[in-house]
């Protein structure tokens, strides 16, 4: 009997994607040249990037944040621990994700540079090229054989 693999599938909807990150909690924020979310699970890594101005929404009120300003990061910080509700990716190039206690982060898409990333474990990459729109690489749907 043969089963396809949908763990690390986009589920398609009108105007956005679902990306499968429900339920995975904030492991680990990275602050570079860009603000990241490491989600980390036994299955694999998921990494969200992002290189552009951003606003976290959190019990503190609304902040418009971005990486070129590191030390003003702190609200997007208490993003650590948290868990994921639900995330999706819009066909314009905007991403939201939403934690289970009710904060978000959200992107708009950039005009002159990619303004976020998402890379998973088994091949999924998402990416938000300058302009909008979406650049979307998923896992082959793999079939199993038991």
């Amino acid at each position: 009997m043969a089963t396809i693999n949908t763990q690390y599938q986009l589920v398609e909807h009108s105007d956005y994607w679902v990306v499968p990150l429900q339920g995975k909690t904030v492991t680990r924020c990275l602050v570079d040249h860009a603000f990241g979310l490491e989600l980390w699970a036994c299955e694999g890594t998921t990494t969200i990037r992002v290189e552009g101005g951003f606003v976290f929404q959190g019990s503190g009120g609304e902040y418009q944040l971005s990486p070129a300003h590191p030390t003003a990061l702190g609200p997007a910080l208490s993003t650590l621990g948290k868990t994921v509700a639900v995330a999706k990716v819009y066909k314009d190039g905007c991403l939201a994700v939403h934690f289970a206690d009710g904060s978000t982060l959200s992107v708009k898409p950039d005009t002159a540079y990619e303004a976020w990333e998402i890379a998973g474990t088994g091949g999924l990459h998402i990416v938000c090229p300058p302009g909008g729109g979406l650049s979307i690489w998923q896992p082959a749907r793999a079939e199993n054989t038991l």
